[in-house]
Formats: C-alpha cells, sequence, structure tokens
C-alpha cells in the first residue's frame, strides 16, 4: 500500500473485532516505525509499553480509560501506551550522556561540552513538557500509517486518566513515574470493514481552508 493510500485507509475505529490478532511480524513492523521517528535533536523522548496481556489490559480499560474507550480497550488486540521523560529528567546529565555520548567524534571534555549546552537550551525553552508531548504526537503518527498500510485499525487515546496510567504502570514496573509519563494511548486490533459504525467516518475542512499556499 503507498503513503497516499495508507492515509485514506486510516480511520479512527470504534468497534474492535477481537477474533483477529494481530502477528507478532505485523507488530514489530508497527513498533519499529515508532522507533525511526524524527527525534528532536536526536533525543529521543519517546518509549512505549506494549500491553497484549489481556488481564493487564483490561485493568487499563477500566482503571485507566472511560466512556466508549474502555470497550475499545477491552477489544482491541495491542494497547500502547506511549510516554515521555519529565521535564527534571530530561535536562539531568543521566539522560543527556545516555544520547549524546553515541557520537564517536565526541572525546570526554567535548561531550561534556556539548551536553551542557543542550542543558541549557533544554532548560530555556519555554515548556519542556509541551516539547516531549509534541515528539510523543510524531512516534504516534508514525506508528498508526504504518499500521493503517498493514490495514490493522488504530484509536489514538488522549482523553483518559493519566495520573492512574502513571500509578499502574509504576507499580507493574514499566515505568519510573519520577522519571517518565504517560502522554497518549494507541488502541491497535483488526475490524471488520463491513460492519456498520465500526470505524468514524471522517470529515475534513477543505483543502483550501486547510492550506494556504504562498508562492
Amino acid at each position: 500500500m503507498s503513503v497516499k493510500d495508507a492515509i485514506e485507509w486510516r480511520k479512527t475505529v470504534k468497534i474492535y473485532d477481537d477474533s483477529k490478532v494481530i502477528s507478532a511480524e505485523e507488530l514489530a513492523t508497527i513498533i519499529e516505525a515508532g522507533r525511526m521517528a524524527p527525534s528532536s535533536m536526536g533525543l529521543e523522548v519517546c518509549n512505549i509499553v506494549v500491553i497484549k496481556n489481556k488481564e493487564i489490559k483490561a485493568k487499563f480499560a477500566y482503571d485507566v480509560l472511560n466512556g466508549s474507550n474502555v470497550e475499545k480497550g477491552l477489544k482491541c488486540d495491542t494497547l500502547v501506551c506511549l510516554v515521555g521523560y519529565n521535564a527534571n529528567y530530561l535536562v539531568s546529565d543521566e539522560f543527556l550522556r545516555s544520547r549524546l555520548h553515541r557520537s564517536e567524534a565526541l572525546d570526554e571534555k567535548k561531550l561534556s561540552e556539548t551536553i551542557e549546552k543542550y542543558r541549557q537550551y533544554l532548560e530555556n525553552h519555554d515548556n519542556l513538557t509541551s516539547y516531549v508531548d509534541s515528539q510523543v504526537y510524531i512516534t504516534t503518527a508514525f506508528m498508526t500509517l504504518q499500521a493503517a498500510d498493514l490495514k490493522i485499525g488504530t484509536t489514538i487515546i488522549g482523553g483518559f486518566n493519566d495520573h492512574h496510567s502513571n500509578d499502574l504502570l509504576h507499580e507493574l514496573g514499566y515505568i519510573d513515574k519520577d522519571i517518565k509519563h504517560t502522554v497518549l494511548l494507541l488502541a491497535l486490533g483488526k475490524y471488520d470493514e463491513k460492519t456498520t459504525g465500526a470505524t468514524f467516518a471522517r470529515k475534513r475542512i477543505s483543502t483550501e481552508e486547510f492550506a494556504k499556499i504562498v508562492k
């Protein structure tokens, strides 16, 4: 499927078919799309927790989701928690060193100087949490587009109890909530395209309203 076709095929799923399973190969492909997504300054501030275990997925559905999203959490094949680094950890020597040491051109002196430059830049940022969250959105977009290419449905969930999500992920040992926080949840699963109401109708403003081309 072309990128254009994947974009046209993708819609937000309302009703998942829990009898249809995402293969390990398909899931690995979607995860890789997220890993390879663009990253501002190469800092890679997004991680994902991929939940396939039905009991844990149900716990998330009931404790973290609300409204119609509860059913989506229960019925989807996989629930992905997209998490980002907290602002205070983002500017830490530990985090910056873990990312910046990968450049073979940096000796210890140059690495320390580079870390300090990055730290000063980040500390002067108006809103580091917003910066991190925007990077997570890019990762999510890449994953949803790759899923569409495989004809796997997605639901991007922004309305959820983030405190409960952070607590649950922390209790289960998947994140340290002093270091990371949940930004988005992404339901993945297959659905019957012939089922009425399986997806939300996609309504968009016109191209003329959306885009102003300056020549």
